[in-house]
């Protein structure tokens, strides 16, 4: 058996060495949250893209709402470009067939294309259309953005986690509407405070990265 070295023999690392630093300290800390939770989108939801709710929430913060429209954008196009089905949800106007009112337009840019879904609903909640619940049911998971945060997206997100359908909220894909007293930034802060009770929360970018496609590994292109 070899001799066992003296404890006095061991050489001490020098205070100015790699063993001496705190190198926990100096690495960067990542949270991975976002990622994790938007990784388990299978769906993209779009809510109230239209030219009557636009108009509504553009009072006083026209350049915050353009913001949030070309986060819109950017998903819908990397849905697109991954093959990600994409459902818009609307409104119902009118009760019935003789009531019904003509539908506002689709923002330009946003309208939704022939083969995407698109759901009417009678109430605040996209699960008040019993297709859309019958589609994530089958699907279990998705992302929302749009507008009317506040009020679709919130409910959604409790109908969601009600019936144990995963949610990713994209919060700067979506802008809420001015209240008494509160500006639309403020009322879409505590939106997204109650949604995270429901959902997980991710910026548009986090989702990007995190939805997308990668390659095999080991196989090269070029």
């Amino acid at each position: 058996m070899g001799r066992s070295r003296h404890p006095g023999n061991v050489r001490r690392p020098r205070p100015g060495g790699a063993a001496g630093r705190d190198v926990t300290a100096m690495a960067p800390v990542i949270d991975l949250k976002p990622y994790v939770g938007a990784s388990n989108s299978r769906l993209l939801v779009m809510v109230d893209l239209q030219e009557e709710a636009y108009f509504r929430g553009a009072a006083g913060c026209a350049d915050d709402l353009e913001r949030s429209l070309e986060s819109c954008r950017a998903a819908i196009q990397h849905a697109r470009n991954a093959g990600m089905p994409i459902a818009f949800t609307r409104r119902a106007e009118g009760l019935d067939l003789v009531d019904r009112k003509a539908q506002s337009r689709w923002i330009m840019g946003l309208e939704p294309k022939r083969a995407d879904m698109v759901f009417e609903r009678r109430q605040p909640s996209c699960y008040a259309n019993p297709l859309f619940e019958d589609v994530v049911s089958r699907i279990g998971s998705f992302a929302i953005g749009g507008l009317a945060a506040e009020e679709v997206c919130l409910a959604t997100a409790i109908d969601a986690s009600h019936r144990g359908h995963r949610v990713t909220f994209l919060t700067d894909a979506a802008a809420s509407r001015k209240r008494r007293d509160a500006d639309p930034g403020s009322v879409h802060l505590v939106a997204t405070k109650a949604i995270e009770l429901f959902a997980d929360v991710a910026t548009t970018a986090h989702w990007l990265v995190a939805t997308a496609q990668r390659p095999l590994r080991g196989h090269r292109y070029g």
